[in-house]
């Protein structure tokens, strides 16, 4: 699957997997206000701008997708 790798908020920074984030940042994650709203085991799939912290999950790349097409 490929993935755009610039946040769509910031455009800063490249959008990380949860294995790429360090033990602070996977911490920040966890406490995020949609932090409840997924299992661990979905959150493992989403990718994160560890500038503004937005969490980018498959079903809003794939709505991005289709939109493009």
């Amino acid at each position: 699957m490929s993935y755009n790798n610039r946040c769509p908020r910031c455009g800063e920074e490249r959008l990380r997997t949860w294995d790429e984030l360090s033990e602070d940042e996977q911490e920040i994650v966890k406490r995020l206000p949609g932090a409840t709203e997924y299992t661990a085991a979905e959150r493992t799939t989403h990718r994160w701008c560890t500038r503004c912290w937005f969490e980018a999950t498959r079903s809003l790349t794939m709505s991005r997708r289709s939109l493009s097409d």
